[in-house]
């Protein structure tokens, strides 16, 4: 190592490695790679020299908003400026870049915002229209005392919805039962709808008069005398009161009200009231209010008389000589009467129950059968089957039928009674796909 200069020791330890030990040609290796090391080496930084190209001309650029501005401003700009503004015109162009990104951002965030917006009104709107006021159904013009005189003049009745901004099953109403398709063809055809709100000064009136307590409150009116026929009122979202529950009830009340009946009279108030010791006193009565009743008492007390002999049949003569028929005589009448209206019930449910009314066609008139009890019947008959085959089909299908008790078929809006064409063809009548209701006669 002293000889050949070299101070490390893991160096020399790999040549002698490689020289078996032997120093001579160790050393004689060493000084071979040294000599080429540098040759190698010098040879190698000539030719890195050599390769070296010429620098680049200095160009010098700047972003400006207006020529002329550009213009003046390097007029008056030495060499130095020129070049020391050279590397600060990156910092402007990355200055521009930052700039119109955060413009382009800020767009965007506002474009996001707008449309944001414009969805929140869009639900908003379509909220409010979906549970609005069926406008195009409610009477307008004169209130409750308005609509009530245009439907007793269209001879239709009076449907009137009362409700509270505060209830959703009022909004519900709105959006799931007076939207229905069926229920506003039933509105049209047979009532005249009126709605108003409990706030409102007619709802205020309306509310005291009919004793409203709940919302929404659903009442039918009869417009001839004012008077409530059905009412309906406070219902949750738990039980609903749903389109299907009013169509069935709207058919069935117009089922069992016509215009053609004169107007239920209105519920007589007891004028018996009790006295201080919880005993029911009489109201005062003047001279002749007190001949009436005993008159009235003796008349009974003639009629259970003549009731406990019915064998006695008393003809007497007044003063022309005709001859009066007595008490005994007239009950006498009306039994028979009722006798022979109950012979026509079993000769009339005789007749539908032998009536062969035949098996069920693949195809023909599907009609739907709405039974007393609720049930439902689906069965097609022949077009050219008379309106009596149904009444012999219910009659020979329901029990009650069967023993006598009489009914009647009702189809259509407003529900008339099919009895009038009962010898007519089921096909004449359009009843194919109707649906038939049964009612027990009164």
């Amino acid at each position: 190592m002293a000889f050949t200069g070299c101070v490390d020791g893991d160096r020399a330890q790999q040549y002698l490695e490689m020289a078996n030990l032997n120093v001579e040609t160790a050393v004689g290796l060493f000084m071979e790679h040294q000599h080429q090391g540098n040759t190698s080496a010098s040879s190698q930084i000539g030719d890195a020299l050599n390769d070296v190209r010429a620098p680049d001309r200095t160009r010098t650029m700047r972003l400006m908003d207006d020529v002329m501005t550009a213009n003046h401003h390097f007029a008056e700009m030495d060499d130095q400026d020129i070049v020391m503004n050279a590397f600060s015109n990156v910092d402007a162009r990355a200055a521009v870049n930052a700039a119109v990104a955060v413009a382009a951002s800020a767009d965007d965030a506002s474009s996001k915002d707008n449309d944001q917006e414009a969805k929140s009104e869009d639900v908003a709107g379509s909220l409010s229209t979906m549970f609005a006021a069926p406008s195009h159904l409610i009477h307008k013009g004169g209130g409750f005392q308005g609509a009530r005189a245009v439907a007793k003049d269209a001879r239709r009745w009076l449907l009137v919805n009362l409700q509270s901004d505060s209830e959703f099953s009022c909004h519900a109403l709105n959006r799931d039962v007076w939207r229905d398709e069926l229920v506003e063809n039933l509105i049209r055809e047979g009532f005249i709808f009126w709605q108003a709100m409990d706030d409102s000064q007619d709802g205020r009136t309306y509310a005291e008069r009919y004793k409203v307590f709940e919302f929404p409150h659903i009442a039918i009116i009869d417009p001839r005398t004012g008077r409530s026929m059905w009412k309906k009122e406070g219902w949750n979202q738990v039980k609903p009161f749903t389109s299907e529950n009013f169509a069935e009830m709207a058919m069935d009340f117009c089922s069992r009200h016509s215009f053609d009946k004169e107007p239920l009279p209105p519920p007589k108030k007891s004028t018996i009231s009790n006295n201080a010791n919880g005993e029911r006193k009489r109201p005062f009565m003047n001279e002749s209010e007190h001949m009436k009743v005993a008159m009235a008492a003796s008349l009974r007390n003639s009629n259970e008389d003549i009731d406990n002999d019915e064998d006695e049949y008393i003809m007497e003569d007044d003063d022309d000589g005709k001859e009066v028929q007595c008490l005994g005589t007239q009950k006498q009448t009306i039994e028979e009467k009722q006798q022979t209206i109950e012979e026509k019930k079993q000769t009339s449910i005789q007749r539908l129950l032998s009536i062969i009314v035949g098996d069920e066609p693949a195809a023909g008139a599907r009609i739907q059968l709405r039974m007393p009890d609720a049930t439902k019947l689906i069965r097609k008959f022949e077009t050219n089957d008379d309106v009596n085959t149904i009444y012999a089909f219910v009659a020979q299908n329901n029990e009650d039928a069967k023993k006598g008790k009489e009914f009647m078929l009702m189809a259509g809006f407003p529900p008339k009674s099919l009895m009038g064409d009962i010898n007519k063809s089921i096909e004449s009548c359009g009843l194919n796909g109707q649906a038939v209701t049964v009612r027990w006669k009164d």
